[in-house]
């Protein structure tokens, strides 16, 4: 039997986009690359494959060290949810956690909201607020930013 955790962290946020856009965001490994890591450091490697049961990996190098983070995804329902688990033994201490990524459009603009679920302490939660409030912040800015011709 797998013990649950019960910390659960939401961040919102409303994003200057279309919600196709940003469901793409969240669903192609190279713009994943881009984007998807709290504070200072680089994504050295993202690789998703975003179908149900499809698994997804992405390697972070920070200044402290390396985290990877692995999952799978349980729903992909096009362009407005994904549900997925999260493990990382830096944010989740290696425990399996659920992840679930909600987007409706508002005309021009998508309204985004991150639930992260099964936390094993609320430290862990503490630290997944930040870095997934930090991560939104990161993903507005890849989504307004100008593409090359």
């Amino acid at each position: 039997m797998t013990d649950q955790g019960t910390a659960t962290v939401r961040v919102s946020r409303t994003l200057n986009a279309a919600v196709e856009d940003v469901f793409d965001a969240w669903t192609d490994a190279d713009r994943l690359q881009q984007w998807l890591l709290p504070g200072p450091g680089t994504v050295a490697r993202a690789e998703c494959d975003p179908v149900v049961g499809g698994r997804f990996r992405i390697a972070k190098l920070f200044p402290t060290g390396v985290d990877e983070v692995t999952g799978r995804y349980l729903v992909v329902e096009p362009p407005h949810r994904l549900v997925f688990t999260w493990e990382s033994p830096g944010t989740t201490g290696g425990r399996q956690t659920r992840v679930t990524v909600t987007l409706r459009a508002d005309g021009d603009t998508t309204d985004m909201t991150i639930l992260h679920e099964r936390f094993p302490a609320e430290p862990f939660a503490d630290g997944a607020r930040a870095a997934w409030t930090s991560i939104a912040a990161k993903l507005e800015t890849h989504l307004t930013r100008p593409t090359a011709a």
